[in-house]
This record gives structure tokens, sequence and C-alpha cells, in this order.
């Protein structure tokens, strides 16, 4: 599903306007995105969890030259299912 079909699908769902969707949809991810930034984590009740985690540095392979590489630190986002929506989609 994309974000146009998913913002249709609510826009009817709701009887919301797909123009007011959008900017909730647009509002949602700029918060998300300052909370995660700053350590927190974003819950999303019935759907799931959203947290920052930190990945250690490492090294990897490359596959096709079989070259060892380094791969810095980094900090990524990491997505949980609820248990309603996981036992829904099961």
């Amino acid at each position: 599903m994309t974000k146009n079909e998913l913002i249709a699908a609510i826009s009817e769902e709701a009887a919301k306007t797909k123009a007011d969707l959008s900017a909730v949809l647009a509002s949602l991810a700029a918060v998300a995105a300052k909370s995660l930034s700053a350590g927190s984590e974003v819950t999303l009740g019935g759907i799931g969890k959203l947290a920052a985690v930190k990945r250690d540095a490492r090294q990897a392979r490359n596959p096709s030259t079989g070259a060892m590489l380094d791969v810095p630190a980094k900090t990524i986002v990491k997505f949980k299912v609820a248990k309603d929506l996981a036992d829904a989609v099961a």
C-alpha cells in the first residue's frame, strides 16, 4: 500500500479529506523524527513502537569482491509490531 492509497483508505473510513490526512501523516513523520532523534520512543497504539537503536561499528564482507569493509557505528530506527496487529494478520 502506498502513501496515497493509505490516505485514500483512511479518508473513506474516517470521512475526512485527503488533504487533512496528508497533513496529519506529514506531521506524524516530523514529530516521530524529532522524538526519535531526542532518544524517545514513539508508540502508535494498536500498530507498534518505533525506537532509535545504536548499532556498533563492525566489519563486513563485500559479497562480490570478498574484500573486508569497515562499517561505522550509526543510529537506526527499529519497529516492533503490536501484539493486536500481529494477531490480526496471523
